[in-house]
């Protein structure tokens, strides 16, 4: 597969080439320009292997101490194995993005995760998917109240380590690459099927917030943000405003906390699906 830097390189040597373009010419750049459009399949091969692998060897060997030794979260050892697990998709996505040449180095990597300059439509995006999640989620289950607040100033940057940074693969290579081939919305149900089967271990982890959780209410839970966080993928074209949806999603429910059933897990699907397709409509026609 051809780098996205050789296509812009070659778009910008026919388009100066000498004299008026010929035929030939328009027939080279429209091949140049169609690279792009095709799903390296090689790049998601490699990131689902290795962060499959890695949650595998973590997680899964995580649960299954777990389950044998009667042993929760809270043991220093599964913790561990706990963390690093979580990171699967993390250390999947700059392995694979640099064995494929699509970053040189670690700051590379991370320059491209930590673009913060996007516009105010953007993060108004954040603000709404995130609201529609919790209103509806605690008008139709009710809630109690958790943390203060204003713990979410602490809350926040710890969900960098919990969930966040998961974006980096799934946003960052996956849903793109797999909206090359199939479209967004195959895409995103495809993305949304993978993130719920990843997450299967830590369901048998003693002591997890999801040991306690339905499965099957959280595969509409995968799918309803999936359809979010694409979205906002789509729209920004970045990965930091996912990791900022994510990490609000995950430090929200410390503090807003309630029951999820299938009522209001259905209807929040629903809705999020029925905004996505409104959003992206508007964003074809007016803003892009």
């Amino acid at each position: 597969m051809l780098s996205t830097a050789f296509v812009i390189e070659n778009r910008k040597s026919l388009c100066h080439s000498l004299g008026r373009p010929s035929r030939s010419d328009f027939v080279q750049l429209q091949f140049v320009e169609m690279i792009g459009v095709f799903m390296n399949k090689k790049l998601v091969k490699e990131f689902l292997i290795i962060t499959f692998v890695i949650m595998l060897i973590f997680w899964g060997g995580c649960a299954l101490i777990s389950q044998i030794f009667n042993l929760t979260i809270n043991n220093i050892f599964l913790r561990i194995m706990h963390i690093i697990g979580g990171f699967s998709p993390t250390i999947a996505s700059y392995i694979s993005l640099k064995r494929n040449n699509k970053v040189k180095n670690l700051k590379e990597w991370l320059k491209k995760i930590f673009d913060i300059k996007h516009n105010i439509w953007t993060y108004i995006l954040v603000i709404l998917f995130v609201l529609i999640y919790y209103v509806l989620g605690c008008a139709i289950n009710g809630f109690k109240f958790g943390a203060p607040i204003f713990m979410l100033i602490v809350i926040l940057p710890m969900m960098l380590f919990g969930g966040g940074n998961e974006e980096v693969g799934w946003r960052m290579i996956l849903q793109p690459e797999l909206e090359k081939k199939f479209g967004f919305h195959i895409a995103t149900i495809f993305t949304s099927i993978i993130w719920w089967l990843w997450h299967l271990p830590i369901f048998f982890i003693i002591g997890t917030a999801n040991a306690n959780m339905n499965y099957f209410l959280f595969g509409i839970m995968c799918l309803t943000l999936c359809y979010a966080l694409a979205t906002i993928r789509k729209v920004s074209k970045g990965v930091f405003p996912c990791i900022l949806t994510h990490c609000l999603i995950n430090g929200l429910s410390a503090i807003f906390v309630f029951n999820y059933s299938l009522l209001s897990c259905c209807i929040t699907l629903i809705v999020t699906i029925i905004v996505s397709i409104l959003i992206l409509n508007i964003n074809k026609r007016y803003i892009r």
